[in-house]
């Protein structure tokens, strides 16, 4: 039998309700009380307010930026989830050139963000002190950017509750942890402009791939690059698939070799993308 599939699509006003797409179910968050929690408020608002899911179910939920993100229609989602009957989450993570082209989530988003990793450790070690990022691989199969996922309950359970404790920081402010949470930080938007966000907000997009490396949930995904890749990394598709077969052997086995590998040719990548003239 096919499980059901609750996947949301969140609207903020008249432009992003009338855009939602027909396959997602409409959430509503025209109230938008707390902007600065971008879709972490809608998110965390619906589970409180259905503390009864159905576990065999699956639950997403979908900016309004997903089909520009991933070129996937909702349709595409339920079709491709419909066949999986062996997952708890199933990811549709756009980007997976950031994926490929950084150790783990966190290292890319110190990356884009000046400030992040500081930020992610005084987190991260308020729910595990002896926590060490350099342990964390994320490759294609567990990593997932934007929350662009889909996910039965139990898998939920777990993220909420690190959000949940992001929130009790951020809002008490009063911890070196909460401060960091807080920390201005310039989102990029695609159009090149950058839009106000706060540290929170980079931090806990990375906390998926985190469950999904570590935790024991089985996962299935949308096959990774089908999904466009970003502007700056057009015509290195060959080179981030090899970079990312490289950080699946090294987890695998452990080979030091596979990852000085990895490390010498993304530092190329990464070299050549980078000197590369920007358009306009």
């Amino acid at each position: 039998m096919t499980r059901p599939i609750h996947a949301y699509q969140i609207f903020y006003n008249e432009a992003t309700r009338a855009a939602i797409d027909p396959a997602f179910e409409p959430l509503d968050n025209l109230a938008n009380e707390r902007p600065d929690w971008y879709e972490y408020w809608p998110i965390r608002r619906f589970f409180q307010t259905h503390p009864v899911l159905d576990e065999s179910a699956l639950y997403g939920f979908f900016s309004p930026l997903f089909f520009s993100k991933t070129h996937l229609t909702g349709r595409q989602v339920l079709d491709f989830a419909g066949q999986v009957t062996d997952a708890e989450v199933i990811t549709f993570s756009p980007h997976p050139c950031h994926g490929a082209a950084f150790y783990n989530v966190f290292e890319q988003g110190a990356n884009a963000f000046p400030g992040f990793l500081d930020a992610a450790l005084l987190f991260l070690r308020e729910l595990d002190p002896q926590i060490r990022l350099d342990q964390l691989i994320n490759d294609s199969r567990n990593t997932v950017y934007s929350n662009y996922f889909l996910a039965r309950p139990r898998f939920w359970r777990a993220w909420l509750a690190i959000v949940d404790r992001a929130f009790a920081l951020a809002e008490a402010g009063d911890t070196a942890a909460g401060q960091a949470l807080i920390r201005p930080v310039g989102y990029a938007k695609s159009d090149g402009d950058t839009k106000p966000a706060q540290m929170k907000i980079m931090v806990l997009e990375r906390i998926p791939s985190l469950l999904l490396a570590w935790g024991d949930f089985t996962v299935r995904n949308y096959p990774p690059f089908a999904i466009p890749l970003t502007a700056q990394f057009a015509g290195h598709l060959a080179e981030l698939k090899e970079l990312d077969r490289l950080k699946i052997a090294y987890g695998a086995g452990g080979d030091r070799q596979l990852l000085q590998q990895y490390v010498q040719m993304r530092d190329g990548l990464l070299a050549a993308v980078r000197s590369r003239p920007q358009a306009g």
